[in-house]
């Protein structure tokens, strides 16, 4: 396995990402908001994404078409035309493995980006579909992980959020104050 260490990224430097709701009436920040939003838009497109649609296409340039189009039925489930119901389950089935796991084709990615409390977690609510105006609803210690997981086709899930479990107490902090309790 091959680490990659790049330089820091400018682009994930500190400042306050979005507007907050509910609106906190002790920051003041709308200039600053306004003066690092698109750059920090930005690079939460550069570091999360889906996999690329390329990954469709075979070695000699044509597009896997593999995928059989389905059909929505009343009840929500997606069932292909006539099909008996074991059928459909074992479609269930493969649509999860290709979904959730790798393939001998794919390998997984890892990137490892090391930054603010604020960016990670307006990232966090982007990766999620959540209102990115949470943002500061959220706290993340110093020093925290947070894990969020894509899938190939785009689903994105979130296994730690500011986890400090590898910090002893008296190592744990948050915007000056130490512990837990503040």
């Amino acid at each position: 396995s091959h680490v990659e260490l790049k330089e820091p990224d400018p682009m994930l430097n500190e400042a306050l990402p979005a507007p907050m709701i509910p609106i906190r009436p002790d920051i003041r920040a709308v200039r600053e908001i306004d003066a690092n939003h698109s750059r920090i838009e930005a690079a939460f497109q550069k570091y999360v994404h889906r996999s690329d649609p390329m990954d469709d296409v075979k070695p000699d340039g044509s597009v896997d078409h593999t995928k059989e189009e389905s059909v929505e039925h009343d009840d929500g489930d997606h069932h292909h035309q006539n099909e008996p119901q074991e059928h459909h389950n074992q479609q269930i089935s493969s649509s999860y493995s290709s979904t959730y796991q790798a393939d001998e084709d794919h390998e997984h990615e890892f990137e490892v980006i090391v930054g603010h409390g604020n960016i990670i977690r307006y990232f966090f609510c982007r990766s999620l579909q959540l209102p990115p105006e949470a943002w500061l609803r959220i706290s993340t210690f110093n020093c925290s992980i947070t894990y969020l997981i894509i899938y190939p086709n785009g689903y994105v899930s979130c296994r730690m959020l500011g986890d400090v479990g590898h910090l002893g107490y008296d190592s744990t902090t948050f915007s000056g104050s130490h512990g837990y309790n503040w």
